[in-house]
């Protein structure tokens, strides 16, 4: 019953801090890690992958698996190919340019001519009806409305993502819109680790 779980993990988390005992709680279900872990571990094949606090492991995954694996929807990938010229740093998507944070630049110089992955969270990009200069057109394929938010399926080149919007932000199948990448909440990958 998805009620009571809901209610169980509020009142075992509650017990938790008031005996003030440490507990390792293990599960698979990543809402309830999330939800009740002061630190969570990440782990795959016996290998941990991140420990951190819920909300690094989440905003900022220590790589691909844990992105892929954390948030539901899980993070969305896309493939960029880093251009380096006179100090300034560019990524693009097929013929999208995005720019990077300015502190990001020096490692991302070091991937000149080469594909780095771009990760971002369905809720982290903007969702627009017009053209901007700095946002990306694309066509919608899926509209899933779930109440507090409308889930959108998109395709970007040879990737499909998710784009969370506002539930009044009213769009159909086939529909052009345009999407922004705020680059403070964009996490480059490197692809072989």
């Amino acid at each position: 019953d998805a009620l009571l779980r809901l209610e169980m993990r509020a009142e075992l988390k509650r017990l938790l801090a008031e005996i003030e005992a440490t507990t390792i709680y293990v599960t698979h279900d990543q809402i309830e890690a999330l939800s009740m872990g002061d630190r969570i571990a990440v782990i795959k094949d016996g290998i941990v992958q991140q420990c951190d606090i819920p909300d690094i492991v989440y905003d900022k995954p220590g790589n691909y698996f844990v992105g892929s694996f954390i948030g539901n929807p899980p993070m969305n990938f896309m493939d960029g190919q880093v251009q380096s010229s006179n100090g300034s740093v560019e990524v693009y998507i097929g013929d999208f340019k995005i720019i990077p944070e300015e502190k990001m630049h020096p490692l991302l110089r070091t991937y000149h001519n080469q594909t780095i992955i771009l990760g971002i969270r369905a809720e982290n990009m903007e969702t627009l009806r017009q053209p901007a200069d700095d946002a990306l057109e694309v066509e919608v394929l899926v509209v899933e409305p779930l109440g507090s938010q409308n889930l959108l399926t998109i395709k970007i080149g040879e990737h499909i993502i998710k784009v969370a919007t506002h539930p009044t932000f009213a769009v159909d199948p086939g529909t052009h819109v345009w999407l922004k990448f705020p680059t403070d909440k964009i996490r480059w990958l490197d692809q072989e680790s």
